[in-house]
């Protein structure tokens, strides 16, 4: 029985050292090389690409105004229409684009205007895949060649629109108090009247303008607003690839 003990221990001794042997030298011993053992899983994804300068129609979700919207608040807009690439619908309409203030200017006193600037950096497609975009607003209300939105009011417009309308005053004062001294004892009346009307004409439309010029020191100009509903023109700047499923 010892002997018999002997052998399989010996037995076992050897077939160990047989097994690590085999092994380091790489031979097959029912044990698969690690180098074989992963399977590579090839991904392949398509996707399209919309070409730079192609124009986005989009409906404003979230209000943005300059009045209490500061640089890098965020905002959302729907597209209107679907985006498509030959006959294949990329982005179709509904879908989200995203984006935040670049750059934003209250209104201020003297009749100055907001201005506000809008980047879209974002597209959400219908599979919930964040897609990176670069795009800007390329028609909308109150929107400048500078792709900015301002009110266009200021201090030295209303200046101008004072005086225009102070010297309307002068004119049509004169012109009545002329007409009034022609209309009757044979237009005698008149050396009187139109002296009289120049004379109240530049008081009223003198008095108008320094009042409404000190008036417009002190008021604020108008902020821009862009309430939800509003429809904006986005062009992109950049090519926006588009993976599809």
């Amino acid at each position: 029985m010892k002997k018999i003990g002997k052998l399989i221990i010996t037995s076992l001794v050897f077939s160990l050292v047989g097994f690590n042997v085999a092994f380091a030298e790489g031979y097959d011993v029912g044990v698969i090389p690690l180098q074989s053992s992963s399977t590579v899983i090839h991904a392949d994804i398509k996707s399209e690409r919309v070409p730079a300068g192609t124009i986005l129609e989009a409906r404003m979700e979230t209000p943005v105004n300059t009045h209490n919207y500061f640089e890098g608040d965020t905002f959302r807009a729907n597209l209107l229409e679907d985006v498509r690439i030959g006959n294949i619908i990329v982005l179709p309409a509904g879908t989200m684009v995203r984006g935040s203030v670049a750059f934003v200017k209250p209104a201020k006193r003297f009749r100055r205007g907001g201005e506000l600037s809008l980047n879209f950096d974002h597209a959400v497609t219908p599979f919930g895949k964040q897609i990176p975009l670069t795009a800007k607003v390329s028609r909308a209300k109150n929107l400048n060649s500078d792709g900015v939105f301002v009110t266009g009011g200021s201090y030295t417009k209303s200046l101008g629109e004072t005086f225009n309308t102070s010297a309307n005053i002068i004119t049509t004062t004169t012109e009545y108090c002329v007409n009034k001294g022609l209309s009757f004892w044979k237009g005698l009346p008149v050396m009187v009247t139109a002296p009289a009307g120049v004379c109240v004409g530049a008081m009223g439309g003198g008095g108008y303008f320094i009042g409404k010029s000190v008036y417009n020191m002190f008021k604020k100009g108008d902020n821009i607003k862009i309430n939800p509903g509003d429809m904006v023109e986005i062009t992109l700047i950049e090519p926006l690839d588009v993976p599809i499923n």
